[in-house]
C-alpha cells in the first residue's frame, strides 16, 4: 500500500505544482509551483520503484528479491539537477527584478514591447 499511497501524493504535488504555475502571477511563485510539480514526479518514481520485502541491493545478504538501485541513482540525480536549475532560475528572477523593478508576470508580458523604445533601439 506504500507504493500507491505515494502515487497518490505525487499525482498531487504535480497537481499542485501546475495548478501554482497556471494561476500565480508572480514568478517567485511560479518557480516554487515548478519545483512541487517536480518533486512529485521524483516521489512518483520513488514510489515505481518500491517493492514489498525487498532487502538492500547488497552481496552476502541472503536469498530473496533485492531492490533495483537504478530508479534511486536517478532519482538522486534528478533532485541535484532540479536544486540545480532552480537556483539559477532565481539568480534570473532576481537579475530580472533588478531591472524591470517587477515579479508580475502580465507586467513583464506589456512591458516587453515597450523595453526596446525605452533603450533608444527598435527590434
Amino acid at each position: 500500500m506504500e507504493g500507491l499511497a505515494g502515487a497518490a501524493l505525487a499525482i498531487a504535488l504535480v497537481g499542485l505544482g501546475l495548478w501554482t504555475l497556471i494561476v500565480r502571477r508572480n514568478l517567485i511563485w511560479k518557480l516554487l509551483g515548478l519545483n512541487v510539480g517536480a518533486s512529485g514526479a521524483v516521489l512518483f518514481l520513488v514510489s515505481l520503484a518500491h517493492r514489498p520485502g525487498a532487502r538492500p541491493p547488497i552481496a552476502g545478504l541472503g536469498p530473496g528479491p533485492s531492490a533495483d538501485p537504478l530508479p534511486h541513482a536517478l532519482v538522486l540525480t534528478a533532485i541535484v539537477i532540479d536544486f540545480a536549475t532552480l537556483a539559477l532560475a532565481l539568480v534570473y528572477v532576481i537579475f530580472l527584478t533588478e531591472s524591470r523593478r517587477t515579479q508580475d508576470v502580465r507586467r513583464l508580458e506589456r512591458e516587453e514591447g515597450e523595453w526596446p523604445e525605452r533603450l533608444g533601439g527598435s527590434r
